[in-house]
């Protein structure tokens, strides 16, 4: 078979752009990156209608073989491109798509979505590693003097539930100075673009030199790679599992430090109805209105990350930070030798 044409639909997650970008370079098929750009509200069931097509870049015809998608919004445009083309392309959605998996070729997903088994999902342990750190003898950026053990640490944002405000940030802040002093060696904590400035601002003031505060800006060099290098272990917060699987692909010990959540009510709402809806299969006729609602994405429950990590602990992989562990050094799985036949096989 010879090569597929691919476009990448992203939208504002970085992470998800550059797992598509990974897997579509281990197909080994030419992809075109398209940026889409949403007015608010964030309301995936009206995407098509919110997509701003004057900045977005072109998603006419001539049409690609296989569409990746990776966010709610860009889940929808995808369907609607499959739906433009006469059905002729292929969409493949990472983690969650909006509404109804089946409205999919094939969904690679991870634990926390809770999406319910079928033939087209392929529930993976992990979120594709983008890169592994590496570090070249002379690439230290002037740290190759810094005191051992380095405890790096990769600071998230909000993602709802887990909420990191200026007050959680001085929490950490706190919690990692009293680990620090217990083990020692160096704190290099790095700053994503979902962290906010208040919170950012709380960790720069709290944690004093010789331990590193990097803040994450647009365009400014990232040393998010370096640290992982450099780290003898890795914490990583509890809002964000791509951030684990990175320290995980490390080879380093990692540990996932418990952001504080907060439900609302509509959440509680929605989790109940999730349970009653998927709990039972078939789904009962008087609850089908509310299958309705999660198969058209009106409604979605929100990621349960937690499920994800308390399995990868009881399975040795990483640990809760300050909670008691054996420690297991864990490569990350290699997803590809599942992921790549499956794709090449809808064709």
């Amino acid at each position: 078979m010879g090569a597929r044409t691919v476009w990448i639909l992203t939208h504002s997650r970085l992470g998800d752009r550059q797992q598509m970008e990974k897997l579509a370079a281990a197909l080994g098929w030419p992809f075109t990156v398209k940026q889409l750009v949403f007015r608010p509200p964030n309301v995936p069931f009206l995407a098509r209608l919110l997509l701003d097509r004057s900045i977005s870049d072109s998603l006419d015809a001539p049409w690609p073989d296989l569409v990746l998608c990776g966010e709610a919004r860009t889940s929808v445009i995808a369907r609607d491109i499959k739906r433009r083309s006469g059905g002729r392309i292929k969409i493949v959605c990472l983690g969650r798509p909006a509404g109804d998996p089946a409205q999919f070729d094939l969904v690679l997903t991870t634990a926390q979505y809770r999406l319910p088994k079928a033939a087209n999902v392929v529930e993976l342990a992990l979120p594709l590693v983008v890169e592994e750190a590496t570090l070249q003898p002379d690439a230290g950026g002037g740290m190759a003097d810094i005191a051992r053990p380095v405890t790096t640490v990769l600071v998230g944002g909000t993602a709802l539930p887990e909420r990191l405000d200026s007050t959680a940030a001085s929490s950490l802040a706190r919690d990692l100075l009293a680990h620090q002093q217990k083990t020692g060696g160096t704190l290099l904590i790095v700053t994503s673009p979902r962290t906010g400035a208040a919170a950012g601002e709380a960790l720069a003031r709290a944690i004093p030199p010789p331990h590193i505060v990097h803040l994450w800006r647009k365009g400014e060099d990232n040393p998010y790679r370096r640290f992982l290098a450099l780290a003898d272990e890795i914490v990583v917060t509890s809002d964000s599992v791509s951030m684990a699987a990175d320290a995980l692909a490390a080879g380093k010990p990692a540990s996932v430090y418990r952001l504080p959540r907060k439900a609302t009510a509509k959440d509680a709402v929605v989790e109940g109805l999730f349970a009653r809806v998927y709990g039972e299969a078939p789904c009962p006729f008087w609850l089908k209105p509310a299958k309705w609602l999660f198969d058209t994405g009106l409604i979605e429950v929100r990621a349960d990350r937690p499920r994800l990590f308390e399995r990868l602990v009881r399975e040795g992989r990483l640990g809760w930070f300050g909670a008691a562990r054996t420690e297991k050094h864990f490569a990350a799985p290699d997803e590809f030798d599942v992921i790549l036949p499956r794709i090449t096989a809808l064709f």
